[in-house]
């Protein structure tokens, strides 16, 4: 948290457990995302250029997708992720508030 918010201990002491749990778990929501976004536009896309491209060498007509070469445990966390944050209605204003009041420093 503290090279996020470049934050220091005494400012993350600060904060309610309720917060800090809040808050480490946004950063995990965001990193998973992060690592999935990655995954898709890097080495995913490659995999399947690069198949598709002998696929179609091969003359065959079923081409793969880049969605084929993640796992799929891992896209149907990612996919409950995006299904909450849709249905999530929090008000992420009154914590950064609520920070900014205790005297929190951070990217907002």
């Amino acid at each position: 948290m503290a090279r996020e918010f470049c934050w220091n201990i005494d400012e993350i002491k600060q904060l309610r457990p309720s917060e800090l749990y809040a808050i480490v778990e946004e950063i995990k929501k965001q990193k998973l995302l992060e690592e999935y976004k990655q995954q898709m536009n890097g080495w995913a896309f490659l995999a399947a250029v690069i198949v598709n491209g002998f696929i179609a060498l091969g003359g065959k007509k079923d081409m793969v997708n880049p969605e084929d070469f993640i796992s799929k445990e891992f896209k149907k966390q990612v996919e409950a992720i995006l299904k909450a944050q849709s249905q999530e209605k929090n008000d992420w204003a009154s914590l950064i508030e609520d920070a900014k009041t205790k005297g929190l420093k951070g990217p907002w």
